[in-house]
């Protein structure tokens, strides 16, 4: 046998014996490493909260809260009934007793009143969606914190009812909205606490409009009350509630006295026709009483990132998109990089472009997308997805008797190193 033909003999057992090593698994991994600048985005805690709302006493942070008394204010207001004409919307039922969701609808029947006055239009069919808070904010049937509710509007708005109807059930998916439900999105600039005085939330109520609430159920209070001016008389504390003040009125009692007038959501049935009145001072219905300032409508969806469809790991990659916003509020641009990983833009004007670089570490597919948020937080729906492809380089680490046989064999057929990349 000649000695070119011992040598393909050779080569050819020891390429079947690098197969047969591929086959059964001798590949190595490669680490990943996330740089220290792009941190994954955490979860939501859970809330331990029961039937309805935890009343919270902070209030924003920096943020003083609403302390005028307007001069010659009048006896009495109720926003159902104000040059004429009612800025409220129908008594709702969330269903009580299979869903602690009062927190959606306080906030819901407050903000639906505003949208009517801040397009002096009393007689708009304006009726928010519940189940959107209660499908796609952390709070859930088993109640939610009150300044978190608030919060949660100001950053992800709200959407009609018809969007995603209200069917008591923190179960339903937040998949399950209407397509267009990015393009619905209506939200508010701020929310501002208002001091715990009558004469300030008089006040309040009187420029701003109706106002978000929070107070104590006790037994005599729910599950049922006839009617009148409600003042605590027996039972323990049931659960902590949230209502809509709309109205009140400075002639009932004596000196100081007087009732609220507040939408609830327990439907018609319950109270006065869904209604009811409360005295001053009762079941701390003053502590937790915010307002809205301002409607404040999302951006557009986004357009696709513009950007390379596939690349290596290890090399830095630059993506493009831009936004407008129907408010012209400057907004920043939010890249997720499909990796658990996101990187944020400054504040820029809305509709310009916006360019945000990347690197991946680790082979694989990843779908690049973007948000964007305004100036008072509202935030759009994520475009639509550009996939991205990080090829795999495969490495393949000999074991000590492979080594050997190689190193013996080397010389004949390959450079002389233990490791072969392909």
């Amino acid at each position: 046998m000649g000695r070119t033909m011992r040598k393909n003999i050779i080569r050819s057992l020891f390429v079947g014996i690098i197969i047969c090593v591929l086959l059964n698994g001798a590949v190595g991994s490669i680490v990943s490493i996330s740089s220290p600048e792009q941190t994954p985005e955490s979860g939501n805690d859970e809330c331990p909260c029961l039937y309805g709302l935890i009343s919270e006493e902070e209030q924003k942070e920096s943020e003083e809260p609403y302390n005028v008394i307007l001069e010659d204010i009048p006896e009495e207001w109720d926003w159902r009934d104000v040059d004429g004409e009612d800025w409220t919307t129908p008594i709702k039922d969330q269903l009580q007793d299979i869903c602690g969701s009062c927190w959606a609808f306080g906030a819901l029947g407050g903000l639906e009143a505003m949208i009517k006055i801040w397009n002096d239009n009393p007689i708009a069919d304006v009726d928010l969606s519940e189940q959107y808070m209660l499908s796609c904010s952390p709070g859930d049937c088993n109640g939610w914190y009150w300044m978190q509710t608030l919060n949660w509007i100001q950053y992800h708005g709200a959407i009609p009812e018809d969007c995603l109807p209200y069917e008591a059930d923190d179960t339903i998916p937040c998949e399950d909205k209407c397509d267009e439900w990015g393009e619905l999105l209506v939200g508010v600039e701020s929310y501002h606490k208002v001091t715990s005085n009558a004469s300030v939330i008089q006040s309040a109520l009187v420029e701003h409009g109706p106002l978000p609430a929070s107070m104590d159920v006790y037994e005599d209070f729910y599950p049922e009350w006839e009617g009148g001016v409600y003042e605590y008389t027996w039972g323990d504390f049931v659960f902590g509630h949230c209502v809509t003040i709309v109205g009140y009125n400075n002639s009932w009692g004596g000196p100081d006295e007087g009732y609220w007038i507040v939408k609830n959501s327990w439907g018609t049935e319950w109270g006065e026709d869904g209604w009811f009145r409360i005295a001053y001072g009762q079941c701390d219905i003053e502590k937790g009483v915010y307002y809205y300032s301002n409607p404040n409508y999302a951006e557009d969806k986004p357009e696709t990132p513009s950007g390379p469809s596939s690349g290596s790991p290890g090399v830095e990659y630059t993506f493009s998109s831009s936004a407008v916003d129907p408010d012209d509020d400057g907004i920043k641009y939010c890249f997720d990089w499909g990796d658990g990983n996101t990187s944020w833009s400054g504040l820029v004007t809305s509709g310009e472009p916006v360019s945000m670089s990347y690197i991946w570490e680790e082979e694989g597919a990843y779908d690049v997308k973007v948000m964007v948020r305004d100036e008072h937080n509202l935030e759009s729906p994520w475009s639509d997805p550009l996939p991205v492809e990080m090829p795999k380089n495969k490495v393949v680490v000999l074991n000590p008797f492979l080594q050997t046989l190689f190193q013996r064999f080397s010389r004949l057929i390959f450079p002389h190193n233990n490791i072969i990349s392909i």
